[in-house]
């Protein structure tokens, strides 16, 4: 990194608020077992009103939920819901083969298959990123720096669970802006990242290492796992008459930041705990493999998402406009062209058998595959409705069986891989052909490449490892320096200055 580079990510400004504002806030209590973010909205109150009793307290939290869907901030797209995962992130993964030449969102996309940060609209949706995600943070701050002083307000467990949703999603969101905005942690583990911040003040914010920004993270985490081991873990529950305990699976639920916490270790390189951490998710039993293809297309009930292997999904009422704008579009749909659909899931030790394979794509013509995991099909029961994968018990396995191989242990790492194949119609693999290490970790990314198409986290696990992206990708656009890191936005360089 440059020295002009360094000092444009040297600092940033948080503007302290006399409103706790945000971009919806669901009335939750209201009866009924709707999803929380499925409800009426209200969006500005002054914090000693919001505060003032439980009630506010969850209001406060399930705004930022639905902040984590569409800032109202300027970018085009949803953050969680379309940029960072089937959209952008996906794109930049070459999980559909026409985005460089499609029309979908204006040029956004084409441009951003080409890793082009220059063109006005991807900077746009990058800018989004940027101030949706500290917004969020901005929030979740504030709602932090009230809560120990009002804990006699809240029954049940509810302090344990508003406040360690709160820590969870505040180390989420920084790891992602680090993972974004941060350099190739095998090259730039030491290089200025991105500010964590932690208070909700007006003082200017120093960028820290990617390394700094991943401890704080982990240090957000065992918090919130802390608190939140004070909640039921017993399972993850569906819908009920106290809504802000219905379907949590759509929470930053307590396995959810175990999960979170074996993906940060991954990240930062500390594969001992990383697979501690994914080891307590798969020893839970909480979220079993599927051991039949439920996304088959002879299903009465399609579910496409594997929905009993998601740890944390994101609640949207907006998959079906994201599925139409971005896979439904006569002629300029996002799709996976036959060949490329083959090589991912069939070449090499793949097999036509692969449930996802077989279900995960719709032939709308012939030769054209267009993605459609996120697909809305008519009668779909309501808990299985309008889910954005975030987090996924597969992933677990994948991060045990490549932290077992680098402590040596082949066998281990090729058991818990098999776990994966056979639950998605393969056959194992073995140490016959699995000869070394470096074939295992190349098994593993093949799984990530099918696995994580429209999720979104095939590129960062390009990144993790800085592959070439033309090699990883197939890719024929010529692949600028620098493409895996987001710059940083022009805004935040102005205040900077």
């Amino acid at each position: 990194m440059n020295q002009k580079t360094q000092q444009k990510r040297g600092r940033i400004t948080i503007l302290k608020f006399g409103y706790f504002v945000l971009f919806s806030l669901a009335l939750i209590g209201t009866g009924g077992c709707s999803k929380m973010l499925d409800l009426p909205a209200r969006d500005k109150f002054p914090q000693d009103i919001l505060f003032k009793d439980e009630q506010g307290f969850i209001d406060a939290l399930t705004g930022i939920y639905i902040g984590m869907d569409k800032p109202n901030n300027g970018p085009t797209e949803g953050l969680y819901t379309n940029n960072l995962t089937a959209g952008m992130l996906s794109i930049m993964a070459y999980n559909y083969t026409n985005a460089s030449s499609s029309s979908a969102s204006s040029g956004l996309y084409a441009n951003a298959s080409r890793y082009n940060y220059e063109d006005s609209g991807v900077k746009k949706e990058i800018a989004g990123i940027w101030a949706g995600m500290y917004n969020n943070i901005a929030n979740l701050n504030n709602l932090l720096r009230h809560i120990d002083e009002k804990r006699g307000l809240f029954t049940r467990d509810n302090f344990y669970r508003v406040k360690g949703e709160a820590l969870a999603l505040r180390a989420l969101f920084h790891f992602d802006l680090a993972r974004l905005f941060g350099q190739p942690p095998l090259t730039g583990a030491d290089a200025p990242a991105i500010p964590y911040i932690t208070k909700f003040d007006i003082q200017t914010k120093q960028f820290v290492s990617l390394n700094m920004a991943v401890d704080s993270c982990i240090a957000d985490l065992q918090s919130a796992k802390t608190l939140l081991s004070q909640t039921d873990t017993t399972a993850l529950k569906m819908g009920s008459h106290d809504l802000f305990s219905s379907y949590t699976q759509n929470h930053m639920n307590y396995w959810a930041t175990q999960a979170l916490l074996a993906r940060a270790y991954q990240y930062k390189g500390d594969h001992t705990n990383a697979i501690k951490a994914a080891q307590a998710l798969i020893g839970s039993n909480k979220f079993p493999l599927i051991t039949t293809n439920v996304a088959s297309s002879s299903n009465t009930t399609r579910d496409r998402l594997f929905s009993q292997e998601l740890v944390f999904s994101l609640y949207s009422n907006k998959v079906t406009n994201i599925n139409n704008s971005l896979f439904n579009i006569p002629n300029t749909a996002l799709t996976l062209a036959a060949t490329n659909k083959d090589l991912i899931y069939k070449g090499s030790t793949g097999s036509a058998t692969d449930y996802r394979y077989i279900s995960w794509f719709d032939a709308n013509t012939p030769g054209v595959n267009v993605p459609s995991k996120l697909f809305q099909d008519a009668k779909l029961p309501y808990f299985l409705q309008n889910n954005i994968p975030l987090l996924r018990i597969s992933e677990m396995y994948y991060i045990a069986a490549e932290s077992a191989g680098r402590a040596g242990d082949l066998g281990a790492a090729l058991s818990y891989l098999n776990r994966v194949r056979v639950s998605r119609g393969l056959t194992d693999l073995t140490t016959t052909t699995v000869i070394d290490q470096e074939i295992l970790y190349d098994e593993i990314m093949k799984e990530y490449k099918k696995e994580f198409i429209q999720e979104g986290q095939t590129f960062l696990y390009y990144k993790r490892w800085n592959k070439d992206l033309a090699a990883v990708t197939g890719t024929t656009v010529i692949v600028p320096k620098g493409a895996y890191v987001f710059p940083i936005p022009d805004k935040e360089i102005e205040y900077n200055h």
